[in-house]
């Protein structure tokens, strides 16, 4: 078995509190649901942060170690600082602020605001747990779109730094309303302190910076609605030559909502996102092959009927990913 480095274990440390999480969310009947998420996903991130500063340390764990001074003889405190050490007598490590703060010192490892945003508000969820019994339906849904977000940014930090693909895992957070709530409910009612906090969340999520890396958001607004389907609407959707298959129209606004990028808003993406994005041949060698890929782009006539007719290209967000490869992120 191959030896793996610090920063590895402790990023595949990471990954499995961030399983955990998301798996005692899913749970269908989990009284302590939100109160236990914020716990485990917060201890998910301390440890990807971690994982990330024992990285840029060359592998040496005594980057996470808290130092103090000690009290002399004299009573003064001494100028020599030392390893901070628990009760079992190992050393006391960063706490994720402090994690954070470290990390600030390299621009390529700085958080964005969204991303700090974000994790205030689930230590506030964290730290306040122990003042309520069961999360009114406000807050259960404002922790269900701080953590989609912090599991979309856990999922994207993952890949930037490590290289680390998440996608073998369907990660999703189920919402909680595909019940309704019964008349009269048995669970105690918001105190004053739950107030608060989903006061303090909303705040959060209000003043939030505007995002400069669409990657990262502070909260995903989840909106949950259901709709009677035609009888024979239920039957298995593929894409298929068969001329006798069922026929499914994409109206106007469905396709712009996929493709909503022209040309030139892709070009300024791109100028957002990277620190060396030029326009030069490079850039429309890596696009060129991408045009014949419904993926990423789909190309409007001005006469559907006429394959020659002028045309304008739109583009998914997904092409980011591409140019990914190729370029530096800012």
């Amino acid at each position: 078995m191959p030896h793996l480095t610090r920063s590895v274990r402790l990023l595949r440390k990471a990954e499995a509190a961030l399983l955990a999480a998301i798996e005692i969310y899913n749970k269908p009947d989990f009284k302590y649901r939100e109160e236990s998420f914020a716990i485990l996903t917060l201890n998910a991130w301390e440890l990807l942060l971690k994982a990330k500063l024992v990285e840029d340390n060359d592998n040496d764990p005594r980057c996470l170690y808290v130092r103090e001074p000690r009290t002399t003889a004299r009573g003064t405190q001494s100028l020599k600082l030392y390893i901070r050490r628990n009760r079992s007598g190992n050393p006391h490590t960063l706490s994720i602020g402090r994690t954070m703060v470290a990390l600030d010192a390299t621009a390529a490892s700085r958080l964005s605001p969204q991303v700090k945003a974000n994790l205030d508000g689930l230590i506030e969820v964290r730290d306040n747990a122990i003042h309520y019994f069961n999360a009114s339906p406000q807050l259960s849904k404002q922790v269900l779109e701080l953590g989609t977000a912090a599991v979309k940014n856990f999922i994207e930090l993952a890949r930037r730094w490590f290289n680390h693909d998440l996608s073998r895992y369907s990660l999703y957070l189920m919402p909680v309303g595909f019940v309704s709530a019964p008349a009269t409910l048995s669970a105690l009612p918001a105190t004053p302190d739950e107030g608060k906090l989903v006061g303090y969340l909303a705040q959060v999520v209000r003043e939030a910076k505007p995002a400069s890396d669409d990657d990262f958001s502070v909260s995903l607004e989840v909106n949950l609605s259901f709709k009677r389907s035609a009888p024979d609407a239920a039957a298995a959707l593929a894409i298929t030559t068969d001329p006798n298959a069922p026929k499914v129209t994409l109206s106007e606004e469905d396709i712009r909502k996929r493709y909503p990028w022209d040309y030139n808003e892709l070009v300024r993406k791109l100028r957002t996102r990277f620190s060396d994005f030029k326009l030069t041949k490079k850039f429309h060698d890596i696009r060129r092959p991408l045009l014949d890929d419904p993926k990423f782009v789909r190309t409007r006539l001005l006469d559907p009927g006429n394959p020659r007719s002028s045309h304008k290209d739109f583009y998914n967000p997904n092409i980011l990913r591409e140019f990914d490869r190729h370029y530096t992120r800012k």
